[in-house]
């Protein structure tokens, strides 16, 4: 019998562990036992495969978990491992969607327009992070893979010599 466990899972997250184990006369057949299961995890018999996802509430150390093989007549183990559990880090997302401008802030026709800039920061009108959107014809982004907070939101528009216009109304949105 072989195999080593991965010692950390993260709430949220699939964990998979499977050992191999083979009969030394290739005549029998092989089930598995475990002793410590996580609660989270489910453990096939058949095939010795441990997995599951934990969530957040089952954070924490499940110890001495044990797997072990057996043809009917010898028993193998594997050494006894620790799986830590981990909180998974919440991430949210957030749609925006604006109008295309069609005037310069001066009131003439905008002929130029080449793309937008989403900007975005945890204080108010303070944005630390912008993504570019290199296309007048895209008018909506989501912005994702945001930890728990609150965020501001701006847009501006971009012409082709790559000036920006002023910043839009602000949005804010928290996630919990």
């Amino acid at each position: 019998m072989s195999g080593t466990a991965p010692t950390s899972a993260t709430a949220g997250k699939a964990y998979t562990f499977q050992p191999t184990a083979t009969d030394a006369d290739k005549d029998d057949k092989v089930t598995f036992t475990i002793a410590n299961k996580p609660t989270w995890a489910q453990f096939d018999s058949a095939t010795g495969k441990l997995s599951g996802t934990p969530t957040d509430a089952q954070a924490g150390t499940y110890a001495d978990v044990e797997i072990g093989a057996t043809d009917g007549k010898a028993v193998a183990t594997l050494p006894q491992f620790t799986i830590t559990v981990t909180k998974g880090v919440a991430t949210k997302g957030i749609a925006l969607d604006w109008q295309a401008p069609s005037e310069n802030t001066d009131g003439t026709p905008l002929t130029d327009l080449q793309g937008y800039k989403v900007h975005y920061g945890k204080a108010k009108q303070t944005y630390t992070d912008s993504i570019d959107i290199k296309s007048s014809g895209v008018q909506s982004y989501v912005v994702d893979n945001l930890p728990a907070g609150t965020y501001y939101f701006a847009v501006t528009a971009v012409n082709s010599a790559g000036a920006e216009s002023a910043y839009s109304s602000e949005v804010t949105a928290t996630f919990n």
